[in-house]
């Protein structure tokens, strides 16, 4: 059904219509003119108006124009063409502006410029008018300094709060690229640095990808690409707090970032600031976008934003599941990545997008049963692999530069990658299968004591059994020039030394090694992951032993008849299989100190810190349940080693709090004497 024509109405009244402001009335006058064509009779009612009223209102006098030319014409009605919307009439020419004369606006060029015959342009410069926008004016004088000083990135400020104002320079109008970030010398070792040391433990991007991506400098071009170099850059500076603090307060003496969590905080403004405001709707998303989710979640659980970690790990869930963790088209298949499931044209299947998703995966399960073990409060749920819902099968065993688009190279049998050690610690926590099945499923509750306990004593054997299939790359304890290339480094004097650009790199510099021997770069790798796996294995063997005496207390006091007190342990271990399991577990709480304080001694807070937040975590989560467990329950061992324990937690929280890095070495060096 059409809708009915409005009635028709007088010239006049439709001047008195929209007739409402002095901007308005002059549209009404102008398109009358337009309307009859006849621009002398619009100048001669014009004349006549200001004849008549004198020095009248300007609202006034351009109302009577329109009026008496809408007369002369009768009931001429208004051309249908012109739009009825107001809009604001168009701006001057350049050259009307210039001489302050009327603009022709009805055609281009106007009738001014055609009669002097020059060209009609729009090319100058709007003002706005009334007072200058001070925070518009900072935006470009900030964006105008990073062009005619692209080293120093953001101006200098001794404070905090001056710190924090620097990063509001990340507007709409400015031109973000690496540069943004780091001087480009110091990006690049930044880059060296996060491949050699957060690499082994995240082992995601591809390398040799990303650094063909860099080299071509396509943070300039893809905003996704330069989203995932400043969030990787975030994680390296969250897990070196102390290094990168020296490095920036040195740099230019500007000391413009004086706590390392404000360069996180300004590389997570970076990130967010290319993913710009639709990018909730964005489709298809890619893995560079779950990349980067990834590393700003552990960016920020590292600087103790758990709130921020959380959000972010679990966005990284959700585009993992999006991009191919569903469920598989066919019966018994294992979800992929490598097929590309938003083109209008199949591609082939690329490997190494495959391979990364899957590394992916296995890096949020691996955090997501590190909080199970740390927290009851674990918002992001994975849930257990069905053979409807499997988990994708484990990343190949190879390194990065074995993986091509089109295929997978295997590398020898027995070679020891950079996922060897990747793949240990997957080992490690999916002993925990059976435990997390059942607590998001029912609970431990529902099990008769009897089967918790096997549960618990079969995950357990399983977790102290992972450790002895490690190779000797792998193995604590040795410390053969041969074996272990890196086994003198310390006693040498070498180091992690932050970039001191525009500077040389210093001869006792670790890159100045590592870079002349590719060999001992991957020894330094394997010294990290032996940290990661030998840590992450104390804690869950830990928590299996602690969850043990908290159940057991629990049917203790629910079945008081199978003892009738603590003292009458003999009635409490009524079976065999009890008392079994009650002596494993009693003794392996004393082989937990013992290792831990051996771990500790073996392996270099050089090698710890990359770590991150999440070993310091699992170490005090370890050490602080030993120290202050009931006193009945504690062995010789574990008496002994208290005041070594109190230490050790007293070093974790200096640790947290980036102190000295002095001062926590000396300390560190105080408890391995122990």
């Amino acid at each position: 059904m059409s809708a009915s024509p409005p009635p028709p109405q007088s010239p006049h009244t439709t001047a008195h219509a929209y007739a409402s402001n002095g901007l308005e009335i002059l549209q009404a006058a102008s398109d009358a003119a337009q309307a009859i064509q006849n621009s002398e009779a619009l100048q001669h009612a014009a004349a006549q108006a200001v004849g008549q009223q004198g020095v009248a209102h300007l609202g006034q006098g351009a109302e009577m124009q329109a009026h008496m030319v809408a007369g002369q014409q009768g009931a001429m009605m208004r051309d249908p063409t012109i739009n009825p919307k107001l809009t604001r009439l168009r701006r001057a020419c350049d050259m009307c502006s210039m001489r302050k004369v009327k603009c022709d606006d009805s055609n281009i060029p106007c009738r001014p410029c055609r009669e002097l015959g020059v060209d009609c342009t729009y090319n100058r410069e709007t003002k706005r008018r009334g007072p200058p926008n001070k925070h518009a004016e900072a935006a470009k004088a900030a964006k105008k300094a990073r062009i005619e000083h692209p080293a120093s990135s953001f101006p200098a400020s001794p404070s905090p709060q001056n710190a924090a104002k620097a990063l509001l320079t990340i507007s709409s109008d400015a031109v973000l690229d690496a540069e943004s970030i780091a001087p480009m010398p110091v990006l690049e070792l930044l880059v060296d640095d996060f491949f050699t040391y957060i690499h082994p433990l995240a082992p995601f991007p591809h390398e040799p990808t990303f650094r063909q991506s860099f080299a071509n400098r396509e943070d300039r071009t893809r905003p996704e690409f330069l989203g995932l170099l400043s969030s990787m850059i975030g994680t390296l500076v969250a897990s070196f707090p102390r290094c990168v603090r020296e490095h920036l307060k040195s740099q230019h003496s500007t000391h413009l970032f004086p706590k390392a969590v404000v360069m996180v905080d300004k590389c997570r403004d970076i990130a967010l600031h290319t993913r710009g405001a639709r990018w909730p709707v964005k489709q298809p998303k890619t893995l560079e976008d779950a990349m980067t989710s990834y590393f700003l979640g552990l960016g920020a659980a590292y600087t103790i934003q758990y709130n921020v970690a959380r959000m972010f790990l679990s966005e990284t869930l959700t585009l993992i599941r999006e991009l191919g963790f569903t469920r598989p088209k066919h019966q018994g298949d294992q979800p992929n990545f490598g097929n590309e499931g938003f083109g209008s044209e199949p591609l082939p299947f690329n490997h190494v997008k495959d391979q990364i998703g899957k590394r992916i995966f296995w890096c949020l399960l691996l955090g997501n049963r590190t909080i199970f073990q740390l927290t009851s409060h674990n918002d992001m749920v994975i849930a257990p692999s069905t053979p409807n819902l499997p988990y994708p099968a484990y990343p190949e065993n190879v390194d990065d530069i074995c993986i091509q688009a089109n295929e997978v190279i295997h590398q020898t049998d027995g070679t020891v990658t950079l996922l060897t050690g990747f793949r240990f610690a997957i080992d490690i926590y999916t002993t925990m299968n059976g435990i997390v099945s059942l607590e998001l499923a029912y609970g431990m509750s529902t099990l008769p004591w009897a089967d918790q306990r096997i549960l618990l004593r079969d995950g357990l054997m399983a977790a102290k059994s992972i450790i002895d299939n490690l190779p000797p790359e792998l193995q604590l304890g040795s410390s053969s020039a041969e074996a272990n290339p890196l086994a003198s480094l310390d006693e040498s004097g070498m180091q992690y030394v932050p970039p001191v650009w525009p500077n040389v790199q210093p001869s006792h510099d670790l890159r100045n090694v590592i870079k002349a021997h590719p060999v001992r770069r991957r020894q330094l790798q394997y010294e990290i992951q032996k940290a990661n796996i030998f840590v992450s294995q104390l804690a869950t063997r830990s928590y299996f032993v602690e969850l043990y005496f908290d159940l057991r207390d629990i049917h203790l006091t629910e079945h008081p008849d199978s003892a009738e007190g603590q003292m009458e342990e003999s009635k409490a271990l009524h079976d065999g299989d009890d008392k079994e399991i009650y002596e494993l577990m009693s003794t392996e709480r004393e082989l937990i100190v013992q290792n831990l304080l051996m771990v500790l001694g073996c392996i270099s807070q050089r090698n710890l810190e990359p770590n991150g937040r999440s070993l310091v975590e699992k170490i005090r989560q370890v050490a602080s349940t030993l120290l202050n467990d009931a006193p009945h329950r504690k062995g010789p061992l574990a008496v002994k080693s208290e005041e070594a324990l109190s230490q050790l937690i007293e070093i974790l929280m200096k640790l947290e709090k980036t102190g000295p890095a002095g001062e926590t070495k000396s300390a560190a060096r105080a408890t391995r004497t122990r």
